[in-house]
């Protein structure tokens, strides 16, 4: 390991584009492979503290008393964070050995290792075992994935196991919305809180409409500074919403819908949700909430290839995409397309351009963010769409010469 260490700090600067992209890649691996070694490493650790101590008959009601500490020290970290990496690292050990393994051969980052541990930690330890197959049988089965991706096919396998148990969590976590304003920096204050994903859509998306409004209009503010004073506006009372329409879309598969499956469901701009909450999102809890959202609430049928899970499309000759050409690529592609992006679908974009001869079709379309669209107008880099056979697949090719397959994510009711 010293030997590593010593070694890329020796790393050698010269070289083509494509030799340090290389060098960048692979960096990123030795940086997971870390990860995983001090997973082991502290886990002996720990293993090795309680022997001594059980042989010698101390500290038995707490043999690994300390050793979060020691490893915190080890990490450079509080004492706090030590003992969580210790824990994590346990049942790494336990219950996840395919994202174990995945670590330390550097295909997956620490992070997303550690998102895996957390969406399944209300699991018997049977079941996180079987998701943990499912994701990472392959070690590359995470590969290009976001993180919000990631965490959405990890939701996606657990709800399965307990929609129940997850409604109940997601009803706990409600009471205790909050919202708090406190002091800041510069004669500024800082708003923070947490709400109902319904209430928090409905902001954002409220906000945002009138973020849009305002700048067609010729608004000179930045549109953060636009949300923020028509935020103000409209919760001090000097300004009114003029009853915008509101929509949330929530994907699922009929046999959720109408069965009671216990597939999931995806909530656009949120990510995956239990079934069972998808179902009273959609039908209510009572009667008289039945009737209100009967009114309230639209159903379109999306099809998907029963054996590739790809979404059957629609194709347009305008070079603008048509709105209901926007609401099929941004339910099926969930997140900007370009791998690893996080960031909300804000365009619409030719992945091959249009005036190269690109069509305006779903096959030819990709959501993508602001920056991400912008990205790819740079000379040397390239995108094409590969027909796969299965879900809706990009080859793009950056000027460096590196290579990347983005995939749509699978949709509810699809294998992953």
């Amino acid at each position: 390991m010293r030997y590593v260490r010593d070694g890329l700090a020796a790393l050698d600067t010269g070289g083509t584009a494509k030799e340090h992209h290389e060098k960048i890649a692979l960096a990123e691996e030795v940086k997971g492979a870390a990860a995983g070694a001090q997973v082991m490493a502290a886990t002996m650790l720990e293993a090795d503290v309680v022997a001594r101590r059980t042989e010698a008959g101390v500290r038995e009601n707490n043999p690994s008393y300390g050793v979060g500490a020691q490893v915190a020290l080890a990490r450079r970290e509080s004492p706090e964070q030590g003992r969580a990496f210790l824990g994590f690292s346990g049942r790494l050990i336990a219950d996840l050995p395919f994202t174990l393994i995945a670590l330390t051969r550097g295909k997956i980052g620490e992070a997303q290792a550690r998102n895996i541990d957390r969406e399944t930690e209300n699991l018997p330890s049977a079941q996180r075992g079987e998701i943990d197959a499912a994701l990472l049988r392959d070690p590359e089965g995470l590969k290009g994935l976001c993180v919000r991706a990631v965490i959405d096919r990890v939701r996606r396998l657990a709800y399965e196991y307990d929609s129940s148990d997850a409604l109940t969590r997601l009803e706990e976590a409600k009471s205790r919305r909050y919202l708090a304003v406190f002091p800041a920096r510069d004669a500024m204050m800082q708003v923070a809180g947490m709400l109902s994903v319904e209430d928090g859509l409905a902001i954002r998306q409220a906000l945002t409409a009138e973020v849009e409004r305002l700048k067609s209009a010729g608004d000179e503010r930045t549109r953060s500074q636009i949300m923020a004073d028509v935020a103000v506006d409209r919760i001090t009372g000097r300004s009114r919403a003029e009853g915008t329409r509101l929509m949330v879309h929530v994907v699922m598969t009929d046999r959720t819908l109408f069965q009671g499956g216990s597939e999931p469901a995806f909530l656009e701009g949120y990510g995956t949700v239990p079934s069972t909450w998808a179902r009273i999102m959609v039908g209510g809890r009572d009667p008289q909430d039945r009737e209100r959202r009967r009114a309230q609430v639209s159903l379109k049928r999306l099809y998907t290839h029963p054996d590739t899970g790809a979404l059957v499309g629609m194709d347009s000759r305008s070079r603008q995409f048509p709105k209901s050409l926007k609401d099929l690529i941004r339910i099926r592609d969930q997140y900007c397309r370009t791998p690893y992006c996080n960031a909300p679908i804000k365009n619409f974009d030719h992945v091959v351009q249009h005036s190269r001869g690109g069509p305006t079709s779903e096959a030819n379309g990709a959501g993508r963010c602001a920056s991400c669209n912008q990205t790819k107008e740079q000379d040397g880099w390239e995108e094409q769409v590969v027909d796969t056979g299965g879900r809706h697949t990009i080859l793009i090719t950056t000027p460096a010469g590196a290579q990347y397959t983005s995939t749509a994510p699978p949709l509810p009711g699809t294998v992953g």
